[in-house]
């Protein structure tokens, strides 16, 4: 074994020990927890390896989080064409993931936890997934995974593959033992040329690496169901046509103070304005609820809105799945994890959507999005929240402005679709060969 990789399973081997009991502990009293804890350590029930079989090449996808989900969906018709009668499954490692997974799949495709990185953990998932081409989404890089499956005769590729400005310093200083890693993956399908150059710095074997673009851009569009979508989250926000929204998606400790005092400016001009807060992660709704509250706004939390009606202007967005139609309501947006520095988060959906984006200076994992959405002229950066309430309360003054950086933003994305059509024809010929 490779002296890094033994390095990596002894050191993976011994916080394996020490957090194992912690886990378990908390997760016995909540059922989603417990299914991710077994899993996760490679105890995988009979009904998933039964929904596992059957005929045709199984492809098996792994997918992070929420985001990476919307990538496997871009993918599952192109790869069903391009590969026929192939069998899809789709790992995550998140509770919210997996929630998403199954939603937005509705049972077309089998979902599970990932195993963690353990040599003994990654055996037994691919002995009960038993794919011909274990699939990457996005940065993905799991030693352990990636070796036992190119040794199994697993075909390995990296799809939608990108590493940001902010991950690629971390990753050189193990680049010996993410060289090695590399070499075991058969092919590297880029989102950019940025992507690529970085990944061949790692590693990656260049004859092995190409570039096709983003998948995101081919997420499913929302218009054709756009009516119903809106008068569904009209109906649960208790809104009229005419009252103005503010949604805030994905947001990342502690942007909302910035959102918070950016509203409570454009309450002052325009009084009947809701804004709508979308944490990314679900277990700081508490600590939201009370800013909201320090901020002297009122609030309700969406999964009270159907036993109570909104009567604030503030709700904070506490369930997995809505957010994407919940963006069918919005005159304006705000992508967060960018007003601080994560790089920020998706702001393909509420462009499809055709909404006006704002965002932060952090974008740097979006940054091939924001440049075409921002030279298009629906996307608009803002330092803090007093720039984010001018903006706002201009589009508000002039709706008409909104409307058409919002139609100007997803054009943008609707002339880059077809990067999903050419990452499932790499798996197409990995299969072939």
């Amino acid at each position: 074994m490779n002296p890094y990789h033994l390095a990596y399973n002894l050191i993976g081997a011994g916080i394996g020990a020490v957090l194992k009991p912690a886990w378990w502990l908390r997760a016995r009293h909540a059922e989603d927890r417990q299914e991710q804890f077994r899993q996760r350590f490679g105890r995988y029930p009979a009904a998933l390896r039964a929904s596992l079989g059957g005929r045709g090449a199984r492809i098996w996808m792994h997918a992070v989080s929420v985001g990476e989900v919307g990538v496997a969906l871009a993918l599952e018709d192109p790869l069903t064409a391009h590969v026929p009668h192939c069998r899809l499954a789709l790992s995550t490692t998140t509770v919210q993931g997996l929630i998403r997974a199954r939603t937005v799949l509705d049972g077309r495709v089998p979902c599970f936890y990932a195993p963690i990185d353990l040599p003994w953990t990654t055996r037994r998932a691919l002995e009960m997934v038993r794919p011909h081409t274990l699939v990457l989404l996005e940065t993905e890089l799991w030693p352990n995974l990636i070796i036992a499956a190119h040794r199994s005769g697993v075909r390995t590729a990296m799809l939608n593959g990108r590493i940001s400005v902010r991950a690629i310093e971390r990753y050189r200083k193990v680049r010996p033992m993410l060289a090695h890693m590399l070499a075991h993956v058969d092919a590297f399908s880029m989102i950019s040329t940025a992507d690529a150059q970085r990944i061949i710095s790692l590693g990656a074997p260049e004859e092995r690496v190409s570039v096709n673009g983003n998948a995101k851009f081919d997420s499913p569009d929302p218009h054709p169901e756009r009516e119903q979508t809106r008068a569904w989250a009209m109906q649960l926000y208790g809104l009229r046509p005419e009252t103005p929204v503010f949604v805030a998606g994905s947001t990342r400790h502690p942007e909302e103070r910035s959102l918070l005092s950016a509203f409570r400016q454009i309450h002052q001009h325009f009084p009947e304005t809701v804004l709508i807060i979308a944490p990314r992660h679900l277990e700081r709704v508490p600590r939201v609820v009370q800013w909201v509250s320090e901020a002297g706004l009122s609030c309700q939390r969406r999964s009270r809105l159907e036993g109570e009606g909104r009567h604030t202007p503030v709700v904070v967005l506490d369930t997995i799945g809505e957010l994407a139609a919940t963006y069918s309501v919005a005159r304006f947006v705000f992508c967060g994890g960018s007003l601080v520095p994560k790089g920020g988060q998706n702001m393909l959906e509420p462009a499809l959507w055709s909404k006006p984006v704002m965002y932060g200076a952090s974008m740097e994992d979006f940054a091939d999005a924001r440049v075409l959405i921002e030279r298009a002229g629906g996307g608009f950066m803002v330092q803090d929240a007093d720039r984010m309430a001018a903006l706002a309360i201009e589009w508000l003054r002039r709706p008409e402005v909104a409307v058409e950086a919002g139609r100007a933003a997803r054009a943008a994305i609707l002339v880059h679709r077809g990067a999903a059509r050419r990452h499932a024809a790499v798996i197409e010929g990995l299969l072939k060969r």
